[in-house]
């Protein structure tokens, strides 16, 4: 099958930044960018204030309100554990008189739900007015992530779907600008949060993963992935029947990928069906790379001695 904790606040700073509001906007985002980046937040507020008085209803107001509540949301704090954690800097205690580790001190970044809220309130805002904005969308949907709020992801999720296939996925980008493939963007970018919910390993995000692919299935039928999706969670489930069924659907719609002919292949080797097993070994020795015909063969040796 195929399918560090670090601080989020300047990458995510500077990548909502760079998708919703250019450098070469007006003057009022010109000056929102530089307090922003510099941290004054009084002097922003009243900025904000300001610009609203002016032009309400501006999209780009809303975004700019979006990520001032976002950064102030972001807090940090000291925390002393028994247990170092992992993929992250710690500084060790010691105990003076065994000279062995007594605990291990961190810091983590948690975000305040107030801001949180209000943060993504403005984004709603936006998007009454402006529903086809995906930067405000894709803005919204990565920040339930980033507070785990991972239902309301997956139904923010949903909901862009619905609107691509209303709007005929003709999608606006900051300022207006026309997004050349709104289609491949919508998919890219809910392929990427899927993923994201395997490596959560949690039985509600398979049940979201699932529910996802059968939104894009019903409005997209000829998108393999989606059918792959749900034979991979049906596969850490141990359903391989099911598995099974949903791989040799987007085989259907995409005959070719060898990510689903192996993994036909290695689940009706787990499943002993060796006959079907050897058919789409012989698939992937024809369709693969030299490294899956490499896989091909040896597996071929191996099911054709037993």
């Amino acid at each position: 099958m195929r399918c560090k904790r670090g601080y989020f606040f300047l990458n995510t700073l500077l990548l909502l930044v760079t998708i919703s509001l250019p450098l070469t906007a007006t003057d009022f985002k010109d000056t929102y960018v530089d307090l922003l980046m510099q941290g004054e937040y009084e002097e922003l507020s009243q900025h904000l204030a300001k610009w609203e008085e002016i032009d309400p209803y501006d999209p780009e107001l809303y975004i700019a309100y979006f990520n001032y509540h976002l950064n102030l949301s972001r807090q940090e704090r000291i925390r002393i554990e028994k247990q170092p954690p992992q993929d992250e800097e710690v500084i060790s205690l010691t105990d003076p008189e065994t000279g062995e580790a007594a605990g291990y001190i961190h810091s983590e970044i948690y975000y305040d739900e107030d801001h949180i809220s209000l943060a993504l309130g403005y984004l709603d805002e936006g998007l009454k007015r402006r529903p086809d904005r995906l930067d405000m969308h894709l803005g919204k949907i990565h920040t339930l992530g980033l507070v785990s709020r991972y239902e309301e992801q997956k139904d923010a999720l949903i909901a862009v779907l619905n609107i691509s296939s209303q709007n005929e996925n003709k999608w606006l980008w900051h300022e207006g600008e026309k997004l050349a493939d709104g289609f491949s963007n919508i998919l890219e970018n809910t392929q990427s949060r899927l993923y994201q919910y395997f490596q959560l390993e949690d039985e509600n995000a398979y049940n979201y993963i699932i529910e996802v692919s059968e939104k894009i299935i019903e409005l997209y039928p000829g998108v393999a992935y989606s059918y792959n999706n749900i034979a991979a969670v049906h596969y850490h489930r141990q359903n391989y029947k099911e598995a099974i069924k949903y791989f040799k659907l987007a085989e259907e719609q995409a005959p070719y990928d060898t990510i689903v002919i192996n993994n036909i292949a290695y689940l009706s080797t787990v499943t002993g069906d060796i006959e079907t097993a050897l058919e789409y070994y012989e698939k992937l020795k024809i369709y693969g790379n030299e490294e899956e015909k490499r896989l091909a063969e040896e597996q071929i040796k191996i099911l054709g001695s037993e």
